[in-house]
């Protein structure tokens, strides 16, 4: 289609229009630097590309503007000027994950469903999806995983592949283990958690509009008793349910820093994709 002459036109004085470089003139200034070949471009790598610069965009929208949420692990380090992994972004369209790519997936051989964890914990178990996060805290102190410098993460394969994270801090600690079960031929994410705290505290089940390729939306959220569901989906089934929950949309923040509110609601939606949700539990 863009060999056609109309359409190669058109392109040119749009582009040209909006004070942007000829794009029909920079390929086939590109094409001019290799040896002739059957194609130019692999149409699958330029498919991949666009749709990871897209997210890119997104990124850069919602993570610079909003720096004081508890973003994941890659975002703390690459976005920090004191981080040894810092990107400056001055110059850049688009906001990517390309310091901490080293997420682990876990899941059974011949069954299409591999959740995957980041190096802090965080789960995300359903492709380019949602995650799972985890906050522990007490009146002192705080277990912030992707803030987090020091964190012990194994890889157990005796019976099945288990990622299993732990966090020690003073009197908190805070571990998980992520896995695959099948159950009546279904595959189900695992996710299996325990904290102390030696004085009166909580742990925080956070729902995140974000995973680590970068902001993964939604638009709805509602907790039942046990059961969440995100964008009207079955998403999460608790074992114990929570002691009280914040559901927030963008306008109103990131649940996982907001005190408890005196309204109580179960759902919440936001036209935006950013809502988040926050379940704690108590320590007695």
């Amino acid at each position: 289609m863009f060999r056609w002459f109309p359409v190669r036109y058109f392109l040119s004085k749009i582009a040209k229009s909006q004070g942007f470089l000829d794009p029909m003139l920079l390929t086939s200034k590109l094409q001019k630097l290799a040896e002739p070949s059957e194609i130019s471009e692999p149409i699958e790598l330029l498919r991949a590309g666009a749709i990871f610069h897209a997210r890119g965009l997104v990124n850069a929208k919602v993570l610079q503007q909003n720096l004081d949420w508890i973003w994941p692990y890659w975002v703390q380090r690459q976005f920090n000027p004191h981080d040894k992994s810092f990107l400056p972004r001055a110059f850049s369209i688009t906001h990517v994950n390309l310091t901490h790519r080293n997420w682990t997936a876990v899941g059974i051989p011949g069954i299409d469903h591999y959740p995957i964890v980041d190096p802090r914990g965080m789960i995300t178990p359903h492709f380019d999806g949602c995650s799972i996060d985890f906050l522990v805290e007490d009146d002192k102190d705080s277990i912030i995983p992707a803030k987090e410098k020091k964190v012990s993460q194994t890889l157990d394969v005796e019976d099945n592949l288990h990622v299993q994270t732990e966090f020690e801090k003073q009197k908190l600690s805070f571990c998980s283990d992520t896995y695959v079960k099948v159950e009546d031929q279904t595959p189900f994410c695992i996710v299996k958690v325990k904290a102390k705290c030696k004085e009166k505290g909580k742990l925080s089940l956070l729902i995140r509009p974000v995973n680590p390729e970068g902001i993964s939306f939604i638009h709805s959220l509602e907790i039942n008793h046990k059961d969440v569901y995100v964008d009207n989906s079955d998403f999460l089934t608790l074992d114990k349910a929570p002691h009280s929950s914040i559901l927030l949309n963008y306008k109103e923040g990131d649940s996982a820093l907001a005190q408890n509110t005196q309204e109580i609601r179960n759902k919440v939606k936001c036209d935006i994709g950013l809502a988040n949700l926050s379940l704690r539990y108590n320590f007695n």
